[in-house]
């Protein structure tokens, strides 16, 4: 993938019904950065049933699944593919009766090929707002090596692998579980005309690193709630395309600028995206990048404004007492957050996170309460993701009631 390729979908729905078709969850694709933890082994995901879960953050009539093979060598193949909803998140199991068949092209078996993402037939299927929902496929070919495997990893949630084929059953056994998805990448739905989406862009801060697995405590998800409890927002879904150890412009084909077009300005309803990124470039800098990340910004911004998306940038959160922290990195830090602020920095809005999860006493580390059980003094823990959501959710109720 480069900033000049962009991936289009093949089969992406077009408007019915009098509705607006939008994306209810996403995840951003990537390729496994620890293959021995990430590539499922025993068993394989090639001639196994592989079972992922998800959580919607918007419901919809109808629903249509984008699956995604861009990193590909060979066609992946599906044999079989279902969706219904599953009895618990900790559990493997769906509710049978539930159980529905997604098919492209009208076909319930096809193939994906290399380089390629699909969105699978419109499926009448009324979902509603944070329902776990369990996708099952039968893979009979599989790209799935350590530069093929197209996939999500660090998903916060379980996933299932089981020899055979299971589809439309729970007759599991010989299970793996990972906490990574696979070949899934957006669930888009039919929602009543209006329907909006909001997108969250960023490194491990939006993805969500350290949270409680099986939690839905991601910042994205925590915002979601507090949207759908919003008489004015419920029109609203809230989509992470967060990649954990990613920088805006360090780092190849993951960074934030080459993959914004396809995560963001790609995804159906794309009207807002709240944007904390940069972390990661500091981190790694060995000289003062202020410039050329304020630079990086403004191309993001450009790019919104092109596509019609409000953009809300957000200061990069203290990391004092983190291996990143130095005299040199805490100045770029300053610098960048100072243009967020700036009357000219073109953002349409700014949520001054860096403020919210400081110290009182220190501000260039974050409150203890907010940092992660790693205790790495950057991410944050479940009450810091939820404290990062009522601030960005504080800001966008108000930003978005201007707009009317």
């Amino acid at each position: 993938m480069s900033p000049e390729n962009k991936i289009f979908v093949k089969n992406l729905p077009q408007g019915c019904g009098g509705g607006d078709w939008i994306s209810s969850w996403g995840a951003a694709m990537l390729l496994p950065s620890n293959p021995s933890e990430q590539i499922p082994s025993s068993p394989g995901l090639e001639g196994s049933t592989l079972r992922q879960q998800i959580r919607t953050s918007f419901g919809g009539s109808k629903l249509s699944l984008v699956i995604s093979n861009e990193f590909g060598d060979r066609p992946l193949v599906i044999e079989s593919a279902s969706i219904s909803r599953l009895k618990s998140p900790d559990s493997y199991e769906i509710l049978p009766e539930t159980a529905r068949e997604l098919t492209f092209l009208k076909s319930a078996s096809f193939a994906v090929e290399a380089g390629e993402r699909i969105a699978t037939d419109p499926l009448d299927f009324k979902v509603g707002p944070f329902e776990d929902l369990a996708i099952t496929f039968k893979l009979s070919s599989a790209p799935a090596g350590e530069k093929t495997l197209t996939c999500h990893t660090a998903s916060r949630c379980s996933t299932w692998i089981t020899p055979g084929s299971h589809v439309f059953d729970n007759d599991f056994s010989g299970i793996q579980t990972t906490t990574s998805w696979y070949y899934i990448c957006r669930l888009d739905v039919l929602s009543a005309r209006g329907g909006r989406t909001l997108v969250c862009f960023g490194d491990s801060l939006t993805d969500g690193a350290s949270v409680t697995t099986n939690g839905f405590s991601t910042y994205p998800q925590e915002l979601a709630r507090l949207v759908q409890k919003d008489e004015n927002l419920k029109n609203l879904s809230v989509i992470n395309m967060g990649i954990g150890g990613t920088a805006l412009y360090y780092f190849g084909e993951d960074c934030g600028k080459k993959r914004f077009d396809r995560d963001v300005a790609d995804t159906l309803g794309a009207k807002y995206a709240v944007m904390l990124y940069g972390v990661n470039d500091i981190g790694a800098s060995k000289e003062d990048i202020s410039e050329r990340l304020i630079e990086e910004y403004k191309n993001i911004i450009t790019k919104c404004r092109e596509k019609g998306i409000k953009i809300i940038g957000c200061t990069i959160t203290p990391f004092k007492g983190n291996a990143y922290y130095s005299e040199l990195h805490e100045n770029i830090r300053k610098k960048v957050n100072e243009f967020v602020f700036s009357k000219d920095s073109g953002f349409d809005g700014v949520v001054d996170l860096a403020s919210a999860m400081a110290s009182k006493s220190e501000p260039e580390t974050l409150e203890r309460e907010y940092i992660s059980v790693w205790n790495d003094y950057l991410h944050f823990n479940d009450g810091g993701y939820k404290h990062v959501a009522k601030t960005v959710y504080e800001y966008i109720k108000n930003f978005i009631a201007k707009e009317k």
